[in-house]
């Protein structure tokens, strides 16, 4: 199966600039089509169907959740594999049935994988926890607890840049300036989110897979 390209996230400098020494674009998988960054004839044509739009970010939803659950060996197996598909993929070449049947082919597969791990594959999970696996709780925090912080992102690297640290387990979101706050712990460890910053600049986000409760 030919490989025809290498499998990374497209994140902007200054992004990168600010992770960690240890911390590459490799690290902050994205599953998802970033239209704006569409690097072949087969993207642009899928970016201006609106089906095959929808079947993409289906199968991106599953794969985020999917790829939560693994160990790193497990997660690196996974980003070659997805590398492979996207491959072939693009062999499609602009046809509209060959992309439909590589989507369905492989939502198929993520929803075996996870209904294997006994992991929900449904759109959104109990307790009002969206299909990423984070819960929302508007203009709230947690302070003193910033292991790490990163300006000017948007909330989907935050939430990703959580995920791979094993040790997060919450982050809070400037909604106004994108700075994303990485914390080991959430409202259980805390005891309770501080709800009167001035002028509630912040959204708390807890990732469920990791809470006890």
């Amino acid at each position: 199966m030919p490989f025809a390209r290498i499998f990374t996230i497209l994140v902007g400098t200054l992004v990168l600039l600010q992770l960690p020494m240890d911390v590459t674009a490799q690290d902050i998988v994205d599953f998802h089509m970033d239209c704006h960054q569409a690097r072949s004839n087969n993207e642009t044509f899928i970016c201006a169907d609106d089906d095959l739009l929808r079947r993409d970010a289906r199968m991106g939803e599953l794969s985020d959740k999917l790829y939560a659950f693994l160990d790193r060996p497990a997660r690196s197996e996974m980003e070659r594999e997805f590398a492979e598909w996207l491959a072939t993929r693009d062999d499609c070449e602009d046809h509209y049935h060959c992309n439909a049947s590589m989507y369905e082919e492989r939502i198929a597969f993520l929803e075996e994988e996870l209904d294997h791990m006994d992991a929900p594959a449904a759109s959104s999970w109990a307790g009002g926890v969206d299909g990423d696996g984070f819960g929302m709780v508007a203009n709230a925090g947690i302070p003193g607890h910033n292991q790490e912080s990163y300006p000017g992102l948007t909330i989907d690297i935050c939430k990703s840049i959580c995920v791979q640290r094993d040790w997060c387990k919450s982050i809070d979101f400037d909604r106004g300036n994108g700075a994303c706050y990485v914390q080991p712990v959430a409202e259980e460890d805390v005891g309770a989110l501080r709800t009167d910053y001035p002028g509630h600049p912040y959204d708390h986000y807890y990732y469920a897979p990791r809470l006890r409760n």
